[in-house]
């Protein structure tokens, strides 16, 4: 999939990961376009207002801030399409309400991403994780030393 794409495609692979100890969570992102290989990470800390909520989710919340990320930079570099690659099912199944987001920060994840499915399309692939998938596995790498951040 990687090899075909066309200069409107990203393939994408998230993971999020969370610090009980540190009481930190973070995200990693291994995005493909046509002629690039591109790699994020973020940390998100209790101290910090606006990342309590997705604490409270622990790693959960750091994946769905991965996929957001992800498409909104998708959006960002005018792509048509983007297939993400992602191990939780909360994932796909808040957004295709199989799920009900019955907490406030699932509910703004899931109207997040119905508005960028607006401008873009978003196409789930869903991974069992820790299997060996290369991509999925350094995806998993980068959010674990995300929190190795200060």
């Amino acid at each position: 999939m990687i090899n075909g794409l066309n200069q409107y495609q990203a393939i994408a692979f998230t993971d999020g990961a969370y610090s009980q100890n540190k009481n930190k969570g973070g995200y990693g992102i291994v995005l493909f376009t046509q002629d690039n290989k591109e790699t994020y990470d973020k940390v998100f800390r209790w101290k910090t207002q606006s990342h309590q909520q997705i604490i409270k989710l622990h790693n959960v919340g750091a994946e769905c801030e991965a996929v957001k990320f992800v498409v909104k930079k998708a959006i960002e570099k005018n792509l048509q399409k983007i297939t993400i690659f992602y191990d939780y099912e909360g994932i796909l199944k808040w957004l295709t309400r199989e799920w009900n987001a019955n907490q406030e920060y699932t509910k703004d994840y899931a109207n997040t991403m119905l508005l960028y499915s607006k401008q873009i399309q978003i196409g789930f692939v869903k991974v069992k994780s820790h299997c060996g998938i290369t991509y999925n596995e350094l995806a998993d790498e980068i959010a674990t030393n995300a929190l190795l951040k200060p």
